[in-house]
């Protein structure tokens, strides 16, 4: 048996531990989740809400007038004395990217999320069972050796119970916060209610009651000698998805007009969802255990910030909200998210660009340090389209805005977010083959080009391959941010950076593969004189005092950059950057990224965790993944262990209450920020899929 798919079946049959941390739980496409999973905290109900918050408790078990035992998700567990919590080092976890396993004794508690890949919409209607707004959970008990009926159950202390609202229908029962979210069960033979009074007791006895203002309950009677499984399904239902520039509603709105519409839609899909993900949990395989645990977990924070929208036209829009930083459809998020949108959904890249095109494009006027005046520059995209439920106004976004000062946040990423586009345009044109869409962009290859050159210099002569303009849109603080906004001045400063140098140089390499399959040689050969003059001004970056590149080529700032690698990842995974291209780039990078290693540089001496600059306690959880594939994979460094150990830690136990955090200070292990945050999907960039295929 090879030794991924050995890995793979050990973890479907649950013999490996997963830790215990709070974990999303969320559908594809209706921004919601149902978050739990610490043994130290309760269940958070998040929906259109990214900030983890203490919803209450939450509880599966089972009970007997002799016996009761119970899965407790509270805060305290001292407070559930009386349901007996079986203590968690008894419970086994098993954690997969599809499903969330718990089991202790006779109880087991399976939670389903499928992401299997979304139909493109431009070859028929997507259904029904693509965008259920809600999740699956199976809880079973075995009582085959019971010596008494036992009542299976699911309850939930809603932090404001008086807002909770029993129901009965003729095929569901269940409670409902309003017509936003609920909880149902289908009403099956031995399935009631219990809301508030002595709920312990009705439980053991069996006996339905429904009173407002109390915990509620969801029991089945379990003959002796059965097995029984209680199935249940979280779901919700909003009135709309977007407002401002565009009004959209969720896509789920055709096929499930209310709340109960959506409930029943999901426990009607019971078998269709655990199909589903059993078939996601094949499909993606990973050889090292913790990279598989730490896309798993990655994964369902990706979808629960997404939104599958329509407008008024019938045209579907695919969102993804930063987090709690809350922009929609950051571009430089897309650009990292591409990693593994490519690999299971590439009309979603293919679909964000034709609307950054659109509408989120721009030309603006450049400066230069060491002349007067302003210069024409070209096109580049906004940071995002919007924040909330806002699409922001055509043509600006709602992160970046004219800054008086250097300090502070909220800087234009011109130069970057150009980048970003080129990684996103070329990277979608390149994997998928589709050039008839490329080549509908009439003239964009060309833009991008004099975009990148009048970035250098105004005129020819003076060019030198490397980009030292910044956009006029900043205001007085002549400033220009990467997409590193919240580090130290190694990376913060576009202007002569090394990362935004190396990532122009790369960029040059991805417009020159589309200009070459389009046919359009003039662009080509402008990408190849530019390159040409990368070669020669890498020497700018280096030093005699140190090893590693300089982090910035014209002004001194001092620190060394090891996110200089990451622009690598993308084109060697799409194949259109090779070592035999650009020898001396891979050296170059490979003397950088060795030099980066060292204790005390960006390996940090304490907790030996990556810094993406030396200066800078902020490590971005998803960023150094990045680099770590670019290191180990494009330039053939070997990477500390404790490089791989630090990035699990942060996932599980360092952020196991806010579920991920992409801002974690690296020294002593701490939350910075970056909470709920999508991009650590690029943990995708292990995944290898199961037919053999590419590697994502």
């Amino acid at each position: 048996m090879a030794p991924d798919r050995a890995q793979h079946i050990l973890l479907k049959e649950g013999k490996q531990m997963t830790a215990f941390f709070n974990t999303h739980h969320a559908s594809v496409g209706a921004w919601a989740s149902l978050t739990f999973g610490s043994d130290t905290s309760g269940v958070s109900i998040d929906h259109q809400d990214p900030v983890r918050k203490e919803s209450g408790t939450m509880l599966f078990g089972y009970t007997n007038p002799q016996e009761t035992q119970s899965l407790v998700f509270a805060q305290s567990q001292r407070a559930y004395r009386d349901w007996n919590p079986i203590p968690f080092a008894q419970v086994q976890r098993t954690l997969t990217p599809a499903v969330d396993l718990y089991q202790a004794g006779k109880l087991q508690v399976k939670v389903y999320t499928p992401y299997c890949a979304l139909p493109d919409p431009q070859k028929g209607p997507m259904p029904a069972s693509s965008c259920l707004p809600g999740v699956l959970m199976d809880i079973t008990l075995d009582n085959t050796a019971g010596q008494q009926e036992s009542t299976l159950f699911w309850g939930l202390q809603y932090r404001d119970a008086k807002r909770i609202n029993c129901f009965s229908t003729d095929s569901m029962l269940g409670y409902a916060y309003g017509d936003q979210w609920g909880f149902a069960a289908e009403k099956t033979e031995g399935a009631f209610l219990v809301q508030g009074g002595n709920a312990l007791q009705l439980l053991q006895q069996g006996k339905e009651q429904r009173h407002p203002s109390g915990p509620a309950f969801l029991g089945l009677r379990v003959q002796t000698g059965k097995v029984g499984t209680l199935t249940i399904t979280w779901a919700v239902h909003e009135s709309f998805g977007s407002s401002g520039a565009l009004e959209t509603t969720y896509y789920y709105h055709r096929f499930f007009k209310n709340l109960e519409a959506s409930m029943a839609g999901v426990l009607q899909h019971g078998d269709i969802i655990r199909r589903q993900s059993e078939e996601a949990d094949a499909e993606f395989l990973c050889a090292d255990k913790k990279r598989y645990e730490l896309f798993s977990q990655a994964i369902r924070a990706y979808y629960a910030s997404s939104q599958l929208l329509e407008d008024a036209r019938g045209q579907l829009h695919w969102n993804i909200g930063e987090g709690a930083y809350l922009w929609r459809n950051t571009l430089d998020l897309c650009a990292d998210h591409m990693i593994w949108e490519l690999k299971r959904n590439p009309w979603i890249l293919r679909s964000l660009m034709d609307e950054y095109i659109a509408h989120y494009a721009y030309h603006d006027t450049v400066t230069f340090p060491d002349r007067q005046g302003e210069y024409p520059g070209g096109i580049s995209f906004a940071h995002d389209m919007g924040c909330f439920f806002n699409y922001a106004p055509h043509g600006q976004s709602a992160y970046e805005r004219e800054n008086a000062t250097r300090d502070g946040f909220y800087y234009y990423m011109t130069t970057d977010q150009l980048m970003n586009g080129i990684y996103c345009i070329c990277g979608y044109t390149l994997w998928t083959g589709d050039d008839a869409w490329l080549a509908g962009k009439t003239g964009l290859l060309a833009e991008f080009m004099t975009s990148l050159e009048n970035r250098d210099a105004p005129r020819v002569q003076e060019r030198t391959g490397l980009l030292k303009a910044t956009t006029t849109k900043g205001g007085a603080c002549q400033l220009e941010s990467t997409t590193y906004d919240s580090l130290d001045h190694a990376l913060l400063d576009a202007c002569g950076n090394v990362y935004i140098f190396i990532k122009a140089w790369c960029s040059l390499h991805l417009i020159q593969r589309c200009a070459l399959r389009l046919g359009q040689e003039d662009v080509a050969r402008r990408a190849s004189c530019i390159l040409e003059k990368c070669r020669v001004a890498a020497a700018q970056f280096q030093s005699e005092a140190h090893p590693w590149l300089k982090a910035n080529a014209l002004r001194d700032v001092p620190g060394a950059v090891s996110a200089a690698i990451e622009p690598l990842t993308v084109p060697f995974l799409l194949g259109a950057l090779r070592e035999c291209d650009e020898p001396q780039l891979f050296d170059l990078l490979r003397c950088h990224g060795l030099a980066c290693l060292q204790e005390g540089v960006c390996l940090d001496a304490v907790s030996g965790g990556l810094r993406l600059s030396s200066n800078s306690c902020n490590a971005w959880t998803s960023k150094v993944m990045l680099t770590l594939y670019a290191m180990e994979n494009a330039l053939h460094i070997p990477v500390p262990a404790s490089v791989e150990q630090e990035l699990v830690g942060w996932m599980q136990q360092v952020a196991k209450e806010v579920t991920v955090s992409d801002q974690i200070n690296v020294r002593d292990r701490s939350i910075i920020g970056g909470l709920y945050y999508p991009r650590a999907v690029t943990a995708a960039v292990w995944m290898t899929a199961a037919s053999g295929g590419q590697s994502v």
